[in-house]
């Protein structure tokens, strides 16, 4: 039996210290944003009429999350694409006027990552990249398109917080989305004390990252998000597939309400084996908190166990923040019950190399 409470426990399950990374990302939060003030940009982006985010798993990730933080409010609409291919340019026909394309990639070496790059230069298209390095980091430094560099050590999931706060700041310099740098201290004041919550020195009894944890070993996982905690959904639901080895899907509201409630009350083996997480952010509107309670609700009805996740008080920065810190830990405790090396992707490396082989990868 795993004790989060034994010190040899991560010495054995996690021996590359990925502790230690989600301890130190609201370190890693406010030393993105001040390194990414060193950056130029063209003058003429501040004109930028639209957003894409180009790139893949974790790099991605910090797309969905930096969309969360415009809002509905924001004039500059931003999309996340994973794929091979940017939708609507080509080659031979240039992105919609005023679209920027920031292209995001911890490695610089994610083949989907470096298509859609490749894609977007040969249209001429109006870019920035967002990158540890590799081909990507090369490829864009002869092009002479700005790059901002990620400086976090560790896997490219662990880097969440370098990718969000650079994209943040780049969105907020051509003003896409609005973060004062009192903001930006704020936010990571707000990881900072969920971290001392979580941690792996707080005790079991008193650590709600912990506790959860093990109430999720075994379990169906169902992670419910809407407003500006849509990306942060995606997040919770991808960590606990990577960091804690365990069946986990996300749902959207209002959309859930048109087509996966339906699915509740069936199943009666499923239901009992499921848990859904329901993360709400602190300020919503009406017809979105009434959707929550529904929700709630109908789960109850259900016999799906159920527990509700709300922001702290803040701007969507502040709200994000933490609950980015309580995700991973929550993962990061799943995977060591489970008793895996959490840091580890076995699988993902697997799919890479028999792609890779085979000739499956769109670029061989």
């Amino acid at each position: 039996m795993v004790d989060l409470d034994d010190s040899t426990t991560f010495e054995s399950l996690d021996p590359s210290g990925l502790h230690r990374r989600l301890q130190g990302l609201p370190a890693q939060c406010r030393r993105a944003w001040d390194e990414a003030k060193k950056t130029e940009f063209p003058d003429e982006w501040r004109q930028c009429t639209g957003v894409v985010v180009a790139g893949m798993g974790g790099s991605a990730i910090a797309g969905d999350l930096a969309a969360d933080l415009a809002g509905p409010s924001s004039d500059t609409p931003i999309r996340v694409v994973r794929d091979f291919d940017i939708p609507g340019i080509s080659a031979n026909r240039a992105s919609q006027p005023g679209q920027l394309i920031i292209v995001c990639s911890f490695s610089g070496e994610t083949e989907e990552t470096l298509s859609m790059f490749d894609q977007a230069q040969s249209a001429g298209a109006a870019m920035a990249a967002i990158t540890g390095g590799g081909a990507l980091g090369r490829r864009a430094a002869e092009a002479g398109i700005p790059v901002m560099n990620v400086d976090a050590p560790g896997e490219p999931r662990s880097a969440v917080g370098y990718n969000l706060m650079l994209l943040a700041a780049l969105l907020d310099r051509i003003g896409a989305i609005n973060i004062s740098d009192r903001e930006a201290a704020e936010a990571v004041e707000a990881a900072e004390s969920m971290v001392s919550q979580v941690g792996i020195e707080v005790p079991a009894a008193n650590n709600p990252a912990k506790l959860l944890a093990a109430d999720l070993v075994g379990r169906l996982i169902l992670v419910y998000g809407g407003g500006n905690f849509s990306g942060m959904a995606l997040r919770w639901k991808s960590q606990i597939n990577e960091n804690g080895k365990s069946w986990a899907f996300a749902e959207l509201l209002p959309e859930l309400f048109h087509n996966s409630v339906e699915s509740f009350p069936g199943g009666p083996e499923i239901r009992q084996r499921t848990t859904a997480l329901l993360l709400k952010p602190h300020q919503t509107t009406p017809g979105l908190q009434r959707r929550y309670t529904v929700l709630g609700e109908m789960l109850d009805h259900s016999g799906i166990e159920n527990r509700m996740f709300t922001g702290v008080q803040g701007g969507p920065l502040t709200q994000s923040l933490p609950m980015i810190v309580l995700g991973d830990y929550v993962s990061y405790y799943l995977g060591l019950l489970n008793g895996i090396n959490p840091s580890e992707t076995p699988s993902i490396n697997l799919s890479k190399e028999r792609m890779s082989a085979s000739g499956h990868g769109r670029d061989s």
